[in-house]
């Protein structure tokens, strides 16, 4: 785009612009015309010298059948919790939010019976 220089993030989606373009058995000359860019435009795109559009993304995308995802870095997902990992953690997010809730209640005046304010403290 213009005014933007190029990254080495457009050189991996230029690379994978490539990939699904021979995958589809598709020219550039080709994609080009659907992008409505020249072919030496397109190969700008492919080598990541020029930045390109999410509009002709997307076509390419639609064109060579390949998710628009796929022409994107993938994050890194953090580690999967194990099941008392994620259960622990669910308990402490739910006590925390009721410690707040009967708090709430206490100081908006709702909760005035001693009974209510004594299982509140042995909950605790």
């Amino acid at each position: 785009m213009a005014g933007q220089p190029a990254t080495d993030v457009d050189v991996r989606i230029g690379e994978r612009i490539s990939a699904a373009r021979i995958r589809a058995r598709l020219t550039q000359r080709t994609v080009a015309a659907e992008i409505g860019v020249s072919a030496a435009q397109l190969q700008k795109y492919e080598k990541g010298t020029n930045r390109i559009s999410a509009i002709a993304l997307s076509i390419i995308a639609r064109l060579t059948g390949a998710p628009i995802a796929s022409f994107f870095d993938v994050p890194e997902a953090p580690a999967p919790l194990t099941a008392p990992q994620t259960v622990d953690r669910a308990r402490e997010h739910l006590l925390k939010a009721a410690d707040l809730y009967f708090e709430a209640r206490l100081e908006a005046g709702e909760l005035t019976s001693p009974r209510a304010i004594a299982f509140i403290a042995e909950a605790a």
